[in-house]
């Protein structure tokens, strides 16, 4: 059963298709209806997205997150269409400056507060879910797919989901670590098989020493390494009551992050700079401007409906309207009222022209014109 009227619905003006990832929870693709590029999520038929965090996400225009444009059940497969986001994933980037990667959670934790103060948790905090985007200015952060069902991406979920608990504060900060230490690292910290052997490693992250593998990788100064080191103390905490209390104080911690590293906010906007034009510098082997449609065209996996029926029931019932209407004038002028003979209308015009000017001439004497 579909739940999107015919006559709204992109996804029957969709002209171009690209799969641009086939995954187990659902496939994407990029697609192109009415010029613009937009993102579908065609979901697999055992998973789904959380609907009340959808439905509140559709309405709202936050600076760094997504838009959704629709989502519902499309030959019983539940779909998300949302815009694509000129930019670059961070999962493609294989290494980001520490400097950088805390400008860019900065900026990431402002988002999620405003999510937050909304009641919607993104549940899936992963540096696919981050897309760098530059600007002329810097390089901002556009966070995409909130309101998955699930723990999400097995190496960044936190302790509690991997028992069923729904999305937190909590748990996106834990997410936010392990997201931070890929970016910084260029691999995750957590790396198993299986959900059994991801539980197993997250339930035991209290005694994992962070600072001390990045010590062990060789490319970390010690000013860095000691940057960072409240943060992983603070996000990666087991118990979620030991973790920082919201986006607020993860943003105090990031601000001293960064004092430690003398950048301050005259020099954050140069860093990012910087950064970005490497990041997308055409040498790099970077395309940008991105496109949805990179890669080779695919068909796309739903049959649309036929809108030409619907356009030619509309058509038909218009001219059967203005059909009645004449139809109606006819039958007037047949047998309605007589119109008046020519020459008693034009002499009743003649009368009428008498009577003006006769109250003209009465008017002119009154105010004395000759």
């Amino acid at each position: 059963m579909d739940s999107v009227p015919h006559q709204s619905s992109i996804l029957d003006k969709v002209r171009e298709c690209t799969l641009l990832h086939h995954g187990g929870e659902a496939d994407v693709y990029g697609v192109v209806a009415d010029g613009n590029e937009y993102i579908l999520k065609w979901y697999g038929s055992e998973n789904r997205f959380d609907e009340s965090v959808i439905e509140t996400l559709s309405h709202l225009n936050i600076p760094g997150l997504y838009r959704i444009r629709e989502s519902g059940v499309r030959e019983n497969t539940a779909y998300l269409l949302y815009d694509f986001v000129q930019g670059l994933s961070s999962a493609e980037v294989p290494q980001i400056p520490v400097a950088v990667a805390l400008l860019l959670l900065r900026e990431l934790g402002r988002t999620l507060e405003t999510l937050a103060r909304k009641d919607v948790h993104h549940g899936d905090l992963n540096p696919a879910n981050v897309i760098l985007c530059p600007s002329k200015n810097d390089l901002q952060t556009v966070l995409i797919d909130c309101g998955i069902v699930g723990p999400g991406a097995l190496a960044y979920a936190a302790p509690e989901r991997f028992q069923g608990k729904t999305a937190s504060v909590k748990s996106d900060l834990f997410s936010i670590g392990l997201m931070l230490f890929r970016w910084v690292a260029g691999r995750d910290l957590l790396q198993a098989e299986d959900f059994d052997g991801y539980a197993a490693q997250v339930a035991s992250i209290d005694s994992i020493d962070v600072t001390g593998i990045l010590y062990g990788m060789g490319c970390f100064s010690a000013l860095e390494l000691s940057a960072l080191d409240p943060l992983w103390k603070s996000l990666l905490r087991f118990d979620p009551e030991d973790r920082p209390e919201d986006f607020d104080e993860l943003d105090e911690l990031l601000e001293i992050a960064l004092s430690t590293l003398g950048v301050g906010e005259v020099t954050a906007q140069t860093t990012l700079q910087n950064f970005s034009g490497k990041l997308f510098d055409e040498k790099t082997g970077q395309k940008f401007p991105a496109s949805a449609l990179n890669g080779e065209k695919t068909p796309i996996p739903y049959r649309k409906r036929d809108m030409q029926p619907q356009k030619k029931i509309r058509k038909f019932a218009i001219l059967g309207i203005f059909g009645l209407i004449l139809l109606l004038v006819a039958l007037w002028l047949a047998f309605g009222t007589k119109s008046p003979d020519i020459d008693a209308t034009g002499n009743l015009l003649l009368e009428k022209s008498r009577n003006l000017e006769s109250v003209d001439s009465q008017e002119d004497i009154l105010r004395g014109v000759p």
